[in-house]
């Protein structure tokens, strides 16, 4: 498997257990700790699916997610989002009706990757439509 992913999480303990997961499993990652970071990186090279933490210093992921989606450049990107608080019933409605999947930390590395897979494959599918 292979592709760039972008991983935005401000504990750099998990976002390092999660690069180095994903780069075994042969994708290029990046990490960064905030949005601002993220578009900063997003300007120079678009990544392939990131995977967004819900609560981030400055922006919280959701925020981040509508910004994307907004952008003609950013819009097709696929996103998964992860948490470790509890999300509301708002949340979930907005992640259903965007398409987002959920990660609820602690979550398997193994459940991470069979996300990325469903999402890449799930974009292959309605980009040949």
């Amino acid at each position: 498997m292979t592709g760039y992913l972008l991983i935005v999480e401000n504990e750099l303990d998990i976002a390092d257990v999660m690069r180095r997961y994903l780069e075994f499993e042969g994708f290029e990652v990046a990490c960064v700790a905030s949005c601002d970071e993220a578009r900063a990186l997003c300007e120079r090279r678009l990544p392939d699916l990131i995977i967004l933490d819900w609560h981030l210093p400055n922006m919280d992921g959701d925020e981040w997610v509508e910004e994307l989606r907004a952008s003609s450049r950013t819009a097709d990107i696929p996103i998964i989002m992860m948490t470790g608080g509890y999300p509301t019933p708002a949340l979930l409605t907005q992640l259903r009706a965007a398409r987002i999947p959920l990660l609820i930390k602690p979550f398997s590395l193994n459940e991470m990757v069979d996300s990325i897979k469903d999402m890449t494959s799930r974009e292959r599918a309605f980009g040949a439509m």
